[in-house]
């Protein structure tokens, strides 16, 4: 275990705090959590599912994945759209598809939703 390592509750502390200081969890709390297993019908969802291995930085602090937009299209496909990312308390990353980083929560939900648009569009063909 490395120095730089965070606990899986320290994880979701981060998470709680990103989501609530990047004003997301406001934009996400309409979102259907992403089923884990089953037939998913085709939407937008979000997983809040924290990936243990981000919780080892190894050089530095982890920055972790606390929230994943996804969308699923008609044909059971998953595609990324967007995610908020979180390190060490300090910085909060908003990015999409398109977007590296976005920095007013508003327009990276309008990025969010112009991405499902197109995915859907392009799904349709």
């Amino acid at each position: 275990m490395s120095r730089w390592r965070i606990s899986k509750g320290q994880a979701i502390d981060l998470q709680d705090w990103a989501l609530e200081e990047s004003g997301t969890k406001e934009l996400l709390k309409n979102l259907p959590e992403l089923p884990k297993n089953g037939v998913i019908k085709s939407g937008l969802y979000v997983s809040y599912e924290i990936d243990d291995s981000e919780l080892d930085g190894v050089i530095d602090w982890p920055d972790v994945g606390v929230a994943t937009v996804i969308a699923v299209l008609k044909k059971g496909d998953k595609k990324f759209i967007g995610e908020v990312r979180a390190y060490n308390w300090e910085t909060i990353w908003r990015s999409t598809i398109d977007f590296d980083e976005v920095d007013d929560p508003q327009e990276w939900w309008r990025c969010v939703e112009d991405a499902y648009e197109r995915l859907k569009k392009s799904d349709e063909k």
